[in-house]
């Protein structure tokens, strides 16, 4: 935590806080990556002396932005257009926009959006309570990309009670063709396995049950300190109180034996991974940069599927990447008919400047882009649907995350928070009958984070329907 007597100009502005606080609400946008960087801002604003407010009564607003790809950077635009108003018709008198979209375009974003106060990147953002408590500001801060943190970093979690995010590394060492990311987070930084170790620890006092891990790449996590991702979930495993743990963004080639063996074998670890692959066609994944072949993506996905019982398979992929023939477009659609993935996403190939991708010949027309885009998640839509209606008459542990029209929601462990679908529970306790529910819980309602036994009876695309079981 940050320390009040480490310097007088700390000292002042937390009195000054103290005395009349202000209050601050943030907007984040983008990824789970993202999100545990507003977390930080919000707990070194926390730090300070402001109180978490609504967008209307705040005295600062933040948004922290996406700048990954155009659709991404258009929703910050206009997020920040329209909280600006905030300043006219609300308490709103310090606008602050942070993140991948200022690391980008700073210089841009100061020229045309004279409302914002202040821009911050993607670094230092510990940082940001102590600097915003200064009688004068810079317009823009800019440091050394990427934001690592400890297990006694201010932090307020925002989302659920039971489940939390837990960065293990920043930035990307890989040099994939269409990505910005290691130009707006820096080459990867692992986190010591110490320090991750203490911050679960730390999360499961709080009553966090679930964690999921996140990274732009997970499976390379701890080569550049001497460690690997194996090494530091058989320490995380350790931690007492948390009942479910998951690996999201992890490349395909990082899998050896006995990692899969670990995922197989460990009861906290889910059978749940996250893999994006963006292509199966050799030459799309040679301009791609991808460092790997079409062979040897399904030899990896034979391999988990072989060791890890029942496991949920998420993937991405790229549609319309520059000079993608109908040929190649087709060879992906057959790959994901045949694989019959559990979960998976698709982007139409945003064209970035800075990138390699970007200044490529025969960029592809958005309306075929489009079209591409659209052929491929019908395909994906027919295999979700099937995958669902085989998971009927099962039975699966649930997290209780809420309720909607007098019945709960629900996660089971191939759910993952935020980008799958959910469970609805049909009943409350009021009209479920007294067999259906836990004994323990038979007269009273069951609350978010509790975990429930879960029967499915009906399932659609994205999300599953079920029952509660004693």
């Amino acid at each position: 935590m940050m320390d009040s007597t480490s310097s007088p100009q700390v000292d002042s502005t937390l009195r000054q806080a103290q005395s009349s606080p202000q209050k601050v609400s943030i907007v984040s946008l983008g990824c789970s990556k993202n999100l545990v960087d507003s977390e930080l801002i919000l707990g070194s604003l926390k730090n300070a002396g402001y109180e978490i407010s609504s967008e209307k009564e705040a005295d600062l607003i933040v948004v922290n932005t996406c700048g990954f790809i155009a659709d991404a950077k258009k929703e910050s635009i206009n997020t920040i257009i329209e909280l600006s108003q905030y300043k006219h018709h609300g308490n709103c008198k310090k606008l602050i926009v942070t993140g991948c979209l200022v690391e980008r375009y700073a210089d841009e974003l100061k020229r045309e959006l004279p409302e914002v106060d202040a821009f911050w990147g993607t670094g230092d953002l510990l940082k940001i309570g102590e600097i915003l408590g200064m009688k004068k500001i810079k317009k823009i801060y800019k440091s050394t990309p990427g934001t690592l943190y400890d297990p006694d970093s201010p932090r307020v979690l925002t989302t659920l009670p039971h489940t939390a995010y837990v960065k293990v590394s920043e930035g990307c060492s890989r040099t994939c063709s269409f990505c910005i990311i290691p130009k707006l987070r820096g080459l990867m930084k692992s986190r010591p396995a110490d320090s991750i170790v203490g911050e679960v620890r730390n999360l499961a006092n709080l009553g966090v049950k679930e964690i999921n891990l996140i990274a732009q790449d997970m499976t390379s996590y701890g080569r550049d300190i001497g460690t690997n991702l194996e090494n530091l979930l058989r320490e995380l495993v350790k931690v007492d109180g948390i009942k479910w743990m998951r690996l999201l963004y992890c490349y395909p080639w990082g899998f050896t034996d006995s990692l899969v063996r670990l995922i197989a074998e460990e009861e906290k670890i889910l059978n749940y991974i996250d893999m994006p692959l963006q292509h199966i066609n050799d030459r799309i994944l040679k301009l791609m940069d991808r460092g790997t072949t079409s062979a040897r993506i399904r030899n990896i996905i034979d391999k988990l599927r072989k060791e890890i019982p029942n496991l949920t398979l998420r993937t991405t992929f790229i549609a319309g990447f520059p000079s993608e023939t109908e040929e190649e477009f087709k060879e992906l659609l057959d790959f994901v008919e045949d694989m019959r993935f559990e979960r998976a996403g698709a982007f139409k190939y945003s064209q970035e400047e800075g990138t390699k991708a970007g200044e490529m010949p025969h960029q592809i027309p958005d309306e075929v882009k489009e079209e591409r885009y659209e052929r491929l998640l019908e395909v994906q839509s027919e295999v979700s649907l099937n995958k669902n209606r085989t998971l009927i008459g099962t039975i699966h542990e649930g997290f209780i995350e809420g309720t909607e029209n007098g019945n709960y929601i629900a996660r089971i462990p191939s759910q993952a928070p935020e980008v799958d679908g959910v469970t609805y529970i049909s009943g409350s306790p009021k009209t479920l009958p007294p067999d259906s529910y836990p004994r323990s819980q038979r007269n009273k309602r069951l609350k978010v984070g509790d975990l429930v036994k879960v029967s499915i009876t009906d399932a659609d695309i994205y999300d599953l329907f079920g029952k509660v079981v004693s």
